[in-house]
């Protein structure tokens, strides 16, 4: 390596970062010659000195998508390795790796599987990538490729990639790049005497410093005895000195690109197969060389040059020679070279088929961002744009695809204008807009057909029109059947589900239950996890938690259905908060957002950092769910709930101060952007909020009525909390005996939800500690017990005062601890030895303080006590006492 003292610095510095945990991508730049293979080869060299695994794949022209990584990747791993944090992303990795489980695309952007799978795949132990001739990289290879430079970071995974800089280089945004330049005269000097092996002869030096111009290649070259003045004019004498008919060979494999491959010259050129074989052994090694079992060129600048031997005409029939070979032969790769190759023999119109067929295969396996460069190349026909519109859609951009779309839409005829139509439709109804996608549907002029039926069923319950959208699903669901469309019938299915839950989840359980079926008998695994999901969501209308939501998630990340994964597992945290608190959901919570941000969902994001948002103000963090609120509304395609529920999530914060005057308002602020919207969820507070309003006396009534009358009392936790607030109505028209049946009643429906129960019911005792029903003591003792034991102080607070104002007070200090028999003889209390616990652990007042939900001055307080009932001098003697106090035979409280 001369002249490259800094390059091979950096290469030394970012491979030896590896061991530490550092990763990222490096791109070397430069022009053909300069020296970027050997720089590499020296990444590679030190990576394996230092133990590291190394791992090589090469980008070739037209090579398809994922081509470079999935050489990589499947030369050096073999089997599928049993690693269960590669679950999730094992589907997306099949559609490159042979052997391993593949399946069809999941996601927004299947790139980002991917590219997040390959990081997991590597980061088990330190690995060196190398990738050579990025220029040639399809555009999914680029895109895995950016997300590698930012998702590395703090993996010990490096990229190491070459790119001709006067070709196509990658742009990556996060990557480090290092750019080689020529070298100057003595370092070229340099470069020819170690190639020589000694001193160089003066006719040598003079012919380095006046023909190389400070190109390694060129200086090797001329070292090896060329003496023509460029690398051109070098293949050219090298060329010449074949046969003609070994000229023709090398020519022909010049024009098929990539390296030389024998199997196919024979038909491109006419010539026998011994003829070829004798053409290709007399090129070696001045214009091809041997690696392995495979041929290759000794230079890409060498092809460039046979390359240039050829007038355009003689190109031109080689290419259409070359294409026609390559169909014939049908490999994985074939199709993309034969369309460039048509392209350059001027068959475009042949060219463009091909590369429309190869794009809608691209499609179909989420090879988006090469179907889109495939698209670029197949031109502008009404054909092209249906697929450029499905694309976009695919990949998130609507309002572009409608854009594009509607621009050509005119111009289309026949069958074409009524695709056209259809998909612009489904990108409308991404967008929302109903009404657009209703004439977009209306124009296409397939009234019967069942995939028109189903879109226009989704924008009819889109804008909540359940009964229209409920007959059109029915209708596609006929013609569905009719026809033997599966995928649009269980899509249809879902909507009809959907549309009648609402009124009847009997209905809506059979018809899930029905996609369901459907789904698992012809292998669809999407539809399958999404009937699944419905099917739980009805579940939880009942109960906190649901076996089938558990099937769907599971299902769901062994197919790499990452979104649906996210779906489940946030239903699942919303169970955690109902039953356990606050404490338990908000992990949960947390994953699905850090999952939902990785993979770039900000909708299930925001839905995420909306449930953390509750956890965080449930537990008196008001200044933490402010933030995650804030940040849950700056998402893009965020729900109707990430608007509407920040004011509810600020007045439960009000209603555990006590302050339910404060929290009343805060629950219609919220609920009130929800009211009168079929399609929202059944969120569980607007029972709650009837609890409220009944408690504040005011509008109580009207409260009461709205909810009964909803669809919203699907779910046990409304239907609960409205039994609570029932319950206090009647206490206070003097029907105690009717309270307290009706009290029963909310504890039986929230029997499995324990944490919202206890939340509810603290608030429901209170209109029955005054106004004189039922027996709310013993119930606020077990919730207190509860709370106590979850050390959710603030509801522990509410419901202390409540017994006290019963006339049944309970001791402040009570802790959770029990007292040992040492410690009690001398007065400590449990709450004291709660503290004593703490100190021996070694935590201030501060942190006891917020361990305990205490203020400070409290702990001070107890600290104090302790040192003066212990005759302790100090906290390292309290410590002492703690040890001791533990070895004592018994306990109490």
């Amino acid at each position: 390596m001369v002249g490259r003292d800094a390059e091979t610095a950096l290469v030394h510095g970012l491979v030896d970062g590896v061991d530490d945990g550092r990763g990222g991508v490096l791109l070397v730049l430069g022009e053909a010659g300069i020296g970027k293979t050997r720089l590499l080869a020296e990444a590679a060299r030190h990576a394996r000195g230092r133990g590291l695994a190394v791992l090589t794949g090469r980008a070739v022209q037209s090579g398809g998508a994922y081509r470079p990584l999935a050489e990589a990747l499947a030369r050096h791993l073999g089997d599928e390795p049993d690693d269960p944090g590669l679950r999730p992303y094992r589907a997306a990795l099949g559609r490159i790796l042979p052997g391993w489980s593949g399946g069809p695309p999941a996601g927004p952007d299947p790139v980002l599987l991917l590219g997040e799978g390959i990081a997991r795949l590597l980061g088990g132990r330190g690995t060196v990538l190398v990738l050579e001739d990025l220029h040639w990289a399809d555009a999914d290879t680029r895109a895995v490729l950016e997300y590698l430079a930012g998702a590395l970071r703090d993996r010990p995974v490096l990229v190491v990639g070459s790119a001709r800089d006067d070709e196509d280089p990658p742009r990556l945004a996060g990557a480090r790049t290092v750019r080689l330049r020529r070298l100057d005269g003595p370092r070229a000097l340099e470069l020819a005497r170690r190639c020589a092996g000694g001193d160089l002869p003066a006719p040598v030096r003079e012919l380095v410093l006046g023909k190389s111009d400070g190109l390694p290649l060129l200086v090797e070259e001329l070292v090896a005895g060329g003496r023509a003045p460029t690398l051109a004019a070098l293949v050219a004498e090298r060329l010449a000195a074949l046969s003609p008919d070994g000229r023709r060979i090398l020519q022909a494999a010049a024009v098929l690109g990539g390296d030389p491959d024998w199997t196919l010259l024979g038909a491109v050129t006419g010539a026998a197969e011994d003829a070829v074989l004798a053409a290709l052994r007399a090129a070696q090694p001045r214009l091809v060389v041997t690696e392995g079992e495979a041929l290759r060129w000794r230079h890409a600048l060498t092809r460039d040059a046979v390359l240039a031997s050829l007038t355009a005409p003689e190109r031109a029939v080689l290419a259409r020679r070359s294409a026609d070979a390559l169909l014939a032969r049908g490999g994985p790769d074939d199709a993309e070279r034969a369309a460039g190759l048509l392209a350059a023999a001027g068959e475009r119109d042949r060219a463009a088929a091909v590369f429309l067929r190869l794009a809608r295969a691209g499609l179909v396996r989420g090879a988006l961002h090469d179907a889109a460069a495939l698209l670029d190349r197949a031109g502008a026909g009404p054909e092209v744009a249906v697929e450029r519109v499905r694309l976009l859609t695919l990949r998130g951009h609507a309002d572009e695809a409608l854009a594009e779309g509607s621009r050509v839409l005119d111009a289309t005829t026949g069958a074409d204008h009524a695709r056209l139509c259809v998909r612009l439709a489904d990108a409308a109804i991404a967008l929302r807009r109903w009404e657009e996608a209703d004439r977009l549907l209306h124009r296409a002029g397939r009234p019967d057909d069942p995939g028109v039926l189903v879109l226009a069923a989704d924008a009819a319950f889109g804008p909540g029109d359940l009964p229209r959208a409920a007959r059109l699903a029915t209708a596609a669901i006929a013609a569905a059947e009719a026809r033997g469309r599966v995928e649009e019938c269980c899509r249809a299915l879902v909507i009809l589900g959907r549309c009648v839950l609402r009124e009847d989840p009997a209905a809506a359980r059979s018809v899930y239950e029905r996609a369901l079926q459907l789904a698992a008998e012809h292998g669809l695994r999407p539809w399958r996890i999404t009937a699944l999901i419905q099917l739980g969501t009805i579940e939880v209308c009942a109960h906190p938690f649901s076996p089938l939501l558990a099937e769907a998630r599971e299902l769901a990340l062994d197919t790499g259905r990452l979104a649906e994964a996210v779906v489940a597992g946030l239903l699942h945290a919303e169970g955690l908060l109902l039953a356990d608190g606050p404490a338990a959901a908000e992990g949960p919570a947390r994953e699905g957002v850090a999952l939902a941000d990785r993979l770039r969902m900000p909708a299930l994001a925001a839905m995420g950092e909306l449930l953390a948002a509750h956890a965080r103000a449930l537990a008196g963090d008001r200044d933490g769910a402010a933030a995650l609120l804030a940040s849950a509304a700056g998402r893009a395609d965020a729900a109707v709930e990430i608007a509407a529920l920040p004011p509810v999530v600020r007045g439960l914060s009000a209603l555990l101060d006590g302050d339910l005057d404060a929290a009343a308002p805060l629950f219609d602020e919220g609920l009130g952007l929800l009211h009168g919207r079929r399609q929202a969820a059944p969120v569980p507070h607007w029972g709650l909020w009837a609890l409220l309003r009944t408690l504040a006396g005011d509008r109580g009534d009207e409260a009461r009525e709205q909810v009964r009358n909803s669809y919203v009392t699907l779910r046990a936790v409304n239907a609960g909390a409205l039994r609570y607030a029932d319950a206090v109505a009647a206490g206070r028209a003097g029907r105690p005996a009717e309270a307290a049946g009706l009290f029963a009643e909310g504890d039986a429906l929230l029997a499995e939800h324990h944490w919202w129960r206890r939340l509810c019911r603290t608030l429901a005792l209170r209109a029955a500690v005054a106004d004189g029903w039922g027996r709310p003591v013993p119930a606020l003792r077990a919730d207190l017990a509860a709370f106590e034991a979850s050390r959710e102080e603030r509801l522990a607070r509410l419901a202390r005062d409540l017994l006290r104002k019963a006339g049944a007070p309970t001791r402040r200090g009570r802790g959770h601890r029990a007292v040992p028999a040492l410690l009690r003889a001398a007065g400590v209390t449990s709450r004291e030895t709660d503290v004593l616990g703490l100190v021996a652990e070694g935590l201030t007042n501060r942190q006891i303080a917020d361990r305990l939900y205490l203020s400070p001055r409290t702990v001070d307080t107890h600290v104090a006590s302790l040192l003066a009932k212990t005759g302790a001098a100090d906290r390292h003697e309290l410590r002492r006492v703690e040890r001791t106090s533990r070895r004592s035979p018994g306990a109490g409280r």
